[in-house]
């Protein structure tokens, strides 16, 4: 399997307790200031780590609710990183981010747009450059050495989504 996409993956009611969650005044959020290690044509996003398996911790209460229910239905054997990604199109300069890998073993990446919008994730797989775009419950799963890339809507200020990699 190189990739997947699913429509309307999650059960309605946990998708729009998941989106409610994230677009809620009070969501706490954190600054990355650089899309990946080798992009310096941005400035950054913002997130919110739900668990990371290589700091062994939990890191929000969204852990049970949503991020245990969306491992069942991933069918995953264990999570190495969950987090809510928060694009801001203001910090974006270019229409493509850079390519990159999230790891460079063996492993899956699940993307769970939260936004509908005309942006979305472009993969690289045998120099074909495939644009996924973002609709709202939409996941997108592939193994994670293949290159991706977040590309900027249009048609919206900000884009959400839930990034997991996981074995």
């Amino acid at each position: 399997m190189n990739y997947k996409i699913i429509d309307n993956f999650l059960e309605r009611e946990l998708f729009l307790k998941l989106k409610n969650e994230v677009e809620d005044i009070e969501f706490p959020w954190r600054r990355r200031f650089f899309s990946s290690p080798n992009c310096k044509t941005d400035k950054g996003y913002f997130t919110h780590n739900i668990y990371n398996d290589f700091r062994m911790s939990i890191n929000s209460p969204l852990y049970e609710a949503i991020l245990i229910p969306v491992l069942r239905k991933l069918k995953a054997k264990a999570v190495i990183q969950a987090r809510i990604n928060m694009f801001i199109n203001e910090f974006m300069f270019e229409k493509y981010l850079t390519y990159h890998q999230d790891y460079s073993f063996d492993c899956k990446t699940a993307i769970l747009n939260i936004t509908h919008c005309n942006g979305g994730t472009q993969l690289k797989i045998n120099n074909d450059e495939i644009i996924i775009e973002s609709k709202e419950n939409r996941v997108l799963i592939f193994d994670t050495t293949i290159e991706h890339r977040t590309v900027r809507p249009s048609n919206s200020d900000i884009r959400h989504i839930l990034n997991i990699n996981y074995f």
